[in-house]
């Protein structure tokens, strides 16, 4: 028979969830990664799912909590994950151009050439 088990944070990249794991294993609590992103196909799908959830047993949900501090505060009792505008907060205006840069100059015409070349 399967324990019930609560999700104790939710964040945005798998590095962040598996930071999160490892410290909770440090303190003794078993935990596991709960990922809605095709297999890893589609990573950018986390960011419409809820983010990458980490779960423990509902038994030390509230240790595992105290554990994590603010990382699990902040998302587990939204279900969220920060969005777009709080972490857009967190650069600098150069950084902001050189994102817009890499977005509309590079990510954009390879995306639509790519899908140029596979359609004709």
């Amino acid at each position: 028979m399967m324990e019930p088990t609560t999700k104790v944070a939710a964040v945005n990249t798998r590095l962040e969830a598996e930071l999160a794991v490892a410290q909770l294993a440090e303190a003794g609590i078993d935990a596991f990664i709960v990922a809605d992103n095709a297999g890893g196909t589609f990573p950018m799908m986390q960011m419409v799912t809820g983010g990458y959830k980490v779960m423990v047993l509902t038994a030390v949900a509230d240790e595992a909590t105290e554990v994590l501090g603010p990382m699990a505060t902040d998302t587990a009792s939204t279900g969220k994950p920060p969005g777009v505008l709080e972490v857009l907060r967190g650069f600098t205006p150069r950084q902001l151009v050189i994102l817009a840069f890499v977005i509309f100059i590079v990510a954009i015409p390879l995306t639509a050439y790519t899908v140029r070349v596979l359609l004709f």
